[in-house]
Order: C-alpha cells, then sequence, then structure tokens
C-alpha cells in the first residue's frame, strides 16, 4: 500500500525540521511527501528545501511554492491533490509524529476497508510560555487505549471531534467527495463530515504525535468577540449546507437529512441572534434545537455577546 503524507506550510521555519525528521525516521517509512508552502515570508522553503538534499529524499518528497498565497484551507486541499497514495497522512508543520503513527494507522485501515477517514488523539506540548492551551472537555475525550471507535451518524458528531493533524484518509474517499469542497471550507471538517455520511468515518484512540501549542494556533483562538463568531457561524452554515447537498445526493436517509436541516436553521437562527438581535431566537434555540450545538453553554454566552454588544 502507498503511504503519502500532504503537510502545508507557512511561517514554520523555526521548527518544520523536528516534524520532517519524525515523518522520515517512521518505523514505517512513507513513500511520498508532498509539501506545499504558502509563500511564506520566512525562510520556511529554504529550510526544507536543505533538509530534502541533505537526507538525499528529492525522489520521494516534492516542495511546491504557491505562486500566490492561498490561505491555510486551500493550500492544504492543493497538497491533498497532487498525493498519489492509497492512504494519505495529514500533516501540520509543527508537530512531532510519534515513531509507529504510520505503521499502526496502516495496519488498522488495512484491517478494517470500511475506514474512510482515521482520526487520532494526540500528546500535548507546550513550545513557549504565552502558548494556547488544548480545552480541559476536549483533553477529556481522549482515552490513549488503543481501541477502535466508528461514528454513527448523530448530532453530536456532525461537529469534527479530532484535530485534522492527526488524521489519515483513504484515496477512495478524497475521490468520492472532492467536487464537493469550496475554497475556505476546512479540510479536516470537510473531510470528516462527509465520511461521517458515507458511514465511514473512525477513531484510533490512541496518541499518534506529539502536538505542538503555541501562540499561533489557529484552532485553539477563543471566539470572544461578537464578529469573530458571527464569521465563524457563517461559515458553518456554509459547511452544513454542502454537507446536506452531498447528503442528499448519496440518498442518506430522511432522519439524517432532517438533522442536518436543524443544524442549518439552528445556525441561522444564532447568526440572527448575535447580528440582528432577534433575542427570542434563544428561547427556540434552547427548548428546539439545543443538540444542534457543539457546546450547549453556547446558548447564555450567545444571548449575552448579542445583548453587550
Amino acid at each position: 500500500m502507498k503511504i503519502s503524507v500532504a503537510m502545508a506550510t507557512y511561517k514554520g521555519a523555526g521548527f518544520v525540521v523536528e516534524q520532517m525528521e519524525s515523518i522520515r525516521t517512521q518505523t514505517r517509512a512513507v513513500d511520498e511527501v508532498i509539501i506545499c508552502d504558502d509563500r511564506s515570508p520566512d525562510q520556511t522553503a529554504e529550510v526544507i528545501e536543505k533538509y530534502i538534499s541533505e537526507h538525499h529524499l528529492e525522489g520521494s518528497w516534492h516542495l511546491e511554492v504557491n505562486s500566490e498565497n492561498l490561505g491555510y484551507a486551500s493550500n492544504f486541499i492543493g497538497a491533498l491533490k497532487k498525493t498519489t497514495g492509497d492512504l494519505i497522512f495529514f500533516c501540520d508543520q509543527d508537530d512531532i509524529w510519534l515513531p509507529n503513527r504510520v505503521a499502526e494507522m496502516e495496519a488498522i485501515m488495512t484491517e478494517n476497508q470500511g475506514i474512510l477517514l482515521l482520526g487520532s488523539e494526540f500528546e500535548p506540548f507546550s513550545d513557549s510560555s504565552d502558548a494556547l492551551e488544548v480545552p480541559k472537555w476536549e483533553l477529556k475525550q481522549q482515552k490513549n487505549d488503543k481501541s477502535l471507535e466508528k461514528k454513527s451518524f448523530c448530532a453530536p458528531n456532525i461537529f469534527i471531534g479530532s484535530q485534522g493533524c492527526t488524521m489519515c484518509m483513504r484515496r477512495e474517499l478524497l475521490d468520492r467527495i472532492m467536487d464537493y469542497w469550496y475554497p475556505g471550507w476546512a479540510h479536516d471538517e470537510f473531510v470528516w463530515k462527509l465520511a461521517l455520511c458515507l458511514d465511514g468515518l473512525y477513531m484510533y484512540h490512541a496518541y499518534t504525535l506529539r502536538r505542538r501549542l503555541h501562540s499561533a494556533n489557529a484552532s485553539l483562538n477563543k471566539m470572544h468577540r461578537l464578529e469573530t463568531r458571527v464569521k465563524f457561524l457563517e461559515e458553518l452554515i456554509r459547511s452544513h449546507e454542502a454537507t446536506l447537498a452531498f447528503a442528499k445526493a448519496h440518498g442518506l436517509d430522511r432522519k439524517k437529512i432532517n438533522l442536518l436541516e436543524q443544524n442549518v436553521k439552528a445556525t441561522k437562527m444564532r447568526v440572527d441572534l448575535l447580528r440582528d438581535k432577534k433575542y427570542l431566537n434563544t428561547v427556540k434555540l434552547l427548548f428546539g434545537y439545543s443538540h444542534c450545538y457543539h457546546k450547549k453553554r453556547s446558548i447564555p454566552v450567545e444571548l449575552f455577546m448579542a445583548m453587550k454588544q
């Protein structure tokens, strides 16, 4: 089975070597590494080129610098599309893979052909004194007991439940879903939601990497500002709608379609509450759509934000 790694880089000169070293020294060697740099203003591309040259990896490791800055989502999708492997491992520029990550996840996917997307767990470590923290609720969900869990199509699982950097995807999934991606849709949420629709979403409850925490972790940034939260929710509406279109096209049953439609409606009501001060929406959301929240505490939080602004 051919193994590809897709990595998106941007301003990673200070730590990308550690990540590349952890990939190169895997107990199961990878067959291909595709790195797309989004026109980093630092020396990221030069550092990567030097590492590839020093370790004589030119035949299987490939760096491409974008002609223009695409943004994180489009940059990562670009890397995914350039891979040719049967299994594609997602890779951030600043983590450190544990030595058996590839071997363990490949074995699981070989033994379980129904898996289209396999998420896993991570061990966090701080890179600086001002590093952002992983939410306690997220850490509590991690078991690290090497169990395998199939994710059923239900309200909680519509929301992404693993970090993109931990994922491994079967090429079959990418081929089936790529036409539904739109610029700006986060790659990890994209594959998570559509793998769920195709009944091929699984979690491997084991640490497969060490995740570096620093002040610039995009996925850990809080949404305490009203404008930031509205923008997030507007993007969530768009991803819910795209997932709904995919679900309808692939003949999902009415119960699942209804659940996706409820999520679209609920998220639009949340935006109307925050942006247009439709306070009555809080009552409707609390008593009719509370299952459409990733965390129910967001209901009073967003009411307070709407009243405060």
